[in-house]
């Protein structure tokens, strides 16, 4: 891993610049209307940021690192709309994301307010539809996702909030992009997509989810299928490229934030795809850890159920740089905009899911953003969140 992150610090840093605070830089960019992407790498200390000058919208299949080189990638749930490839004015800036007020941290005695009658009602409705198709054999597993939509979240507490997520959670991949073209997202990943290092390809099956207390409980059934179902997939797709040589390893528990999940990781030549990464990508997404299974047909049943455009929701981004690349899968997310911001929550549904079930593991998963925006926003004004 040192030398993957070392190679990343290569990219190329402005040599003028200090090491400045993610706050100061992000207050500047938003301040002048600059667009820009800014992103932590699970694991370190420090950020990245850059003013963005290209923008080149693509097919996921056109991928190559070399084409993209030096590019932040941000890849819709949809992998029929473009992706889009964001390059830097000039160079990348490094950040310092310490939070120099103690007073800032995750509020672990936060309490998600209830929410209103009729967005519970939806999500029933919802729910039924895929249980429906899933209870006549359509499908083994369908991710369902909502939104939950957060008044009065002022534009100057945005960079306090990145910097925030960047403190809390120190194993994600923490991002927050805006362009016109693009849009304005931020969120804290735990789950990689596919990355390359040095000659090595890595992916993972991650799925079922759990308070972190729970974590020496032994894993239900429904709870095993689902996380199951993602490496069927991946074993599926690897067979599809003609890759029979390939570490594979779980599944076992990994925590991120206050729960945990299943995790099977995935090792092999990237020589295996060398010409064809593009279509690997398009092949690999979404799987069903926000999809479902078989793909298709889940595809299908999330149109009918969610009634709404996920947009960059369970789609990946992530920096390429010198032929190497960090695409992780865009979960624990939000679009901002207009003073709100606008969560989107998943949640794996298969025959043995109960919807009470379901509908609690999106609201823990609403946790990590919420209590963040929550504690930020409380040191600015002394507010709680508002949902809508």
């Amino acid at each position: 891993m040192a030398i993957f992150v070392f190679l990343f610090k290569k990219q190329e840093l402005r040599e003028t610049d200090h090491i400045k605070s993610a706050r100061k830089m992000l207050e500047d960019y938003l301040t002048s209307g600059n667009p820009f992407v800014a992103y932590r790498l699970p694991g370190e200390k420090q950020a990245y940021s850059f003013q963005v000058g290209k923008v080149q919208p693509f097919s996921i299949s056109e991928f190559t690192p070399e084409a993209f080189d030096n590019a932040f990638i941000a890849a819709p749930f949809q992998v029929s709309k473009s992706a889009f490839a964001l390059w830097p004015v000039s160079g990348i800036s490094l950040l310092e994301t310490e939070t120099y007020n103690r007073e800032i941290r995750e509020n672990k005695s936060f309490r998600l307010p209830q929410e209103r009658d009729e967005v519970r009602q939806d999500y029933a409705r919802s729910f039924s539809v895929i249980r429906e198709a899933l209870n006549a054999h359509a499908a083994d597993k369908v991710v369902l996702a909502r939104r939950l939509e957060v008044t009065d979240v002022p534009e100057h507490i945005l960079p306090q909030v990145f910097s925030q997520l960047c403190q809390s959670y120190p194993n994600a991949f923490v991002y927050f992009f805006d362009h016109p073209q693009v849009g304005r997202w931020m969120g804290a990943s735990p789950e990689t997509f596919l990355e390359k290092e040095n000659h090595t390809l890595k992916t993972v099956a991650l799925a079922a989810t759990r308070r972190s207390e729970l974590q020496r409980e032994d894993w239900n059934m429904k709870e095993l299928e689902e996380q199951g179902l993602v490496s069927v997939f991946v074993d599926e797709v690897l067979k599809e490229y003609g890759i029979s040589a390939y570490q594979k390893n779980g599944p076992e528990p990994v925590r991120a934030g206050s729960m945990i999940h299943l995790k099977t990781s995935y090792e092999f030549e990237a020589c295996k795809i060398k010409d064809s990464v593009g279509r690997f990508l398009q092949s690999l997404h979404p799987t069903p850890a926000v999809g479902g299974y078989p793909k298709d047909m889940a595809m299908r049943l999330i149109g009918e159920a969610e009634k709404f455009d996920r947009g960059f929701y369970s789609g990946f981004l992530g920096p390429v740089n010198k032929g190497e690349f960090r695409f992780f899968v865009n979960i624990r997310s939000m679009k901002l905009g207009e003073e709100k911001a606008v969560l989107y929550l998943g949640g794996g549904i298969t025959r043995d899911s109960k919807e009470a079930n379901e509908w609690e593991e999106t609201r823990l998963k609403a946790r990590t953003l919420l209590s963040v925006l929550h504690s930020v926003k409380q040191n600015y004004s002394n507010e709680a969140i508002h949902l809508r």
